[in-house]
């Protein structure tokens, strides 16, 4: 009996600060996780331990190890996990390629000065635009924690479509956030030229 490959193509999901890709208080990323899976991607969500020494680059680890990326993925990322995506697709070899990016409030830069050291040095522009066809970020004009011209400055940087939802805080789980079918939508049936910017 032959090995069985895996022939679908895959989601990464890189979840954000204190989250919990399959049953953690970010629910609509859950909820998108088993959406993707009905229509027959297969699904690969790491989990990063919140209290792990040297957080940031046992992460960037983790995920760099987490999945193979081919030209029918799709990368689906939040806040903090924005900028994991970005160091991981800075670093990774030139011959990676993915279908679409989706940065959910993302940005690159430290909020606080005293935390810049964590996000140096940027990633390099260029090889993420590389590779990734499709690059969407997503913000809210009522985010008080990554606020908009943050992620309006990441999709500057990637050169990406710039989506606002209105009311949405910072997607949240814990505000009310179950579901997401806006980005669902984008995902499977939107073209890119439709999206209101």
């Amino acid at each position: 009996m032959g090995v069985i490959t895996d022939t679908r193509p895959t989601a990464l999901l890189v979840h954000g600060w204190n989250d919990d890709p399959k049953s953690g208080w970010l629910h609509w990323l859950h909820w998108l996780a088993v959406e993707l899976e009905a229509i027959g991607y297969r699904v690969v969500a790491p989990y990063f331990e919140q209290t792990s020494p040297q957080r940031f680059a046992r992460w960037e680890q983790r995920l760099a190890s987490a999945t193979q990326l081919d030209e029918s993925s799709i990368i689906v990322s939040h806040s903090l996990g924005c900028w994991l995506t970005l160091r991981m697709l800075s670093a990774l070899p030139d011959d990676t390629h993915c279908a679409a990016g989706y940065f959910i409030a993302g940005f690159y830069d430290a909020p606080r000065p005293e935390a810049k050291g964590y996000f140096e040095p940027e990633p390099v522009w260029q090889r993420v635009i590389d590779r990734v066809d499709r690059r969407v970020c997503i913000y809210s004009d009522d985010d008080t924690i990554v606020t908009p011209d943050r992620t309006r400055r990441l999709a500057h940087q990637l050169n990406a479509e710039l989506v606002c939802i209105a009311g949405r805080g910072h997607f949240l789980g814990s505000r009310g956030m179950e579901t997401f079918p806006e980005l669902l939508d984008m995902i499977t049936v939107q073209p890119p030229s439709t999206i209101t910017r």
